[in-house]
C-alpha cells in the first residue's frame, strides 16, 4: 500500500499542475475587479466619474503581481 501511494506522490509531483496557472490568474482578476471596485464605488459616494476606477485597478494589478511574486516565485 506505501509502495502505491509513493509511486503515486511521485507521479504527482512530476506532472505540471495546471492549479498554478489557474491560481495565478485568479489572483490577477480577483485583485483587479476587487480593487477596481474599490475605486468604482469610491466615484459613487465622493461623486467623481472616473477617477478612483483606474487608481482602485492599477492598484488591484500590481497588489496582484506582488502576491504571486511572494506566492510563488520568491517562495
Amino acid at each position: 500500500m506505501n509502495e502505491h501511494r509513493s509511486a503515486k506522490d511521485a507521479a504527482s509531483d512530476t506532472e505540471p499542475s495546471s492549479a498554478n496557472g489557474i491560481t495565478l490568474v485568479s489572483y490577477l482578476l480577483g485583485g483587479l475587479a476587487f480593487w477596481g471596485g474599490v475605486g468604482w464605488v469610491a466615484d459613487q459616494f465622493l461623486g467623481f466619474s472616473a477617477l478612483f476606477l483606474p487608481i482602485g485597478l492599477g492598484l488591484g494589478f500590481v497588489g496582484s503581481i506582488y502576491l504571486i511574486y511572494t506566492q510563488h516565485v520568491r517562495s
